[in-house]
């Protein structure tokens, strides 16, 4: 079943439930995206299985088994669970609406989630990544404005641990200059406050005073050379660019700069709470999962010290 049929065969269920993630929850593009991807193969699954009675809102809990078994065999791990997550967030809005008695996901048990430690930079690398956009503008490589730029956001990724897709929607109304702190909509439109520092100060106040200028509470913060809102995928290359520069892998994407922002904090006995709190953890064990990567840290430290290790 093709795109365009499922959404317009189940489209009484789908419009309301995606209108809400979107304009509600304001769940990214990237996760709306991902959302109607499983939803699109779950509707497609249903439709090919024999025992499918017609309505998705009216599906057993076999049935639902029977699909967990055939995506295991397909999947593994985070992509195994955002999979079922996406398609129990929709049930778990029919149910809520009405349009559904229950959901037939409801007590399915998933295959644990194995937690691979997050990959980062260290703190030794961080300034030769931050300092690449000054060095091509002095260089004459890149504009001034180009410059300033993608050093405020590669400041405010690593100075914030800001996630791309919020460091994108950054308005001049969130940002409380005087106390350093930027109110920041994060996933499932939780609002958190993300204290910033001296570095990333310094490039701010230049960017708002030499490229900034007229601007207003609901302007965005970061924008490209043609005064459009950066989009992640911006960000994503520039960030490349620099790191190749730099001589660091070129796989280190956006988001491990708020991994690298989460241990280097860690490393320097930050309260977890706390960072649960600038990272916008929802539970603290994911938080903790960064505590390991200070516990590596102390082992090596061990290994290269003692006499007996």
């Amino acid at each position: 079943m093709g795109e365009s049929e499922s959404g317009e065969k189940y489209g009484e269920l789908l419009e309301p439930f995606f209108y809400w993630i979107s304009a509600q929850r304001r769940y990214s593009k990237y996760t709306l995206r991902n959302y109607a991807k499983a939803l699109r193969d779950w509707f497609g699954w249903l439709e090919s299985n024999e025992f499918f009675g017609g309505d998705p809102a009216r599906v057993s809990r076999s049935l639902a088994k029977n699909y967990l078994v055939e995506l295991s065999s397909k999947y593994a791990g985070s992509t195994l669970h955002n999979r079922i997550s996406a398609i129990r967030s929709f049930y778990g809005f029919l149910v809520k609406n009405s349009r559904a008695e229950s959901d037939p996901f409801s007590g399915v048990r998933l295959p644990k989630i194995r937690r691979d430690l997050p990959v980062f930079l260290s703190e030794g690398q961080m300034p030769s990544l931050l300092q690449c956009p000054w060095t091509l503008a002095a260089e004459g490589k890149i504009a001034p404005r180009r410059a300033v730029c993608d050093a405020l956001c590669l400041e405010l990724l690593y100075g914030a641990g800001l996630r791309v897709g919020e460091l994108c929607k950054i308005r001049w109304g969130d940002i409380d200059e005087s106390a350093r702190v930027i109110r920041v909509l994060g996933k499932g439109a939780k609002v958190r406050f993300c204290p910033y520092g001296a570095a990333a100060e310094e490039v701010l106040l230049r960017w708002k005073s030499e490229f900034a200028a007229g601007i207003g509470p609901e302007d965005f913060v970061m924008t490209t050379d043609s005064g459009k809102p950066i989009y992640p995928r911006y960000v994503q290359r520039e960030m490349k660019k620099y790191l190749m520069m730099a001589g660091l892998p070129p796989n280190i994407t956006p988001h491990k700069l708020r991994h690298s922002f989460a241990t280097h904090l860690v490393n320097h006995n930050v309260d977890l709470r706390a960072l649960q709190e600038m990272l916008g953890h929802s539970s603290l064990s994911t938080t903790q999962i960064y505590t390991h990567l200070g516990v590596n840290r102390l082992k090596q430290e061990h290994r290269a010290a003692h006499p007996r290790a």
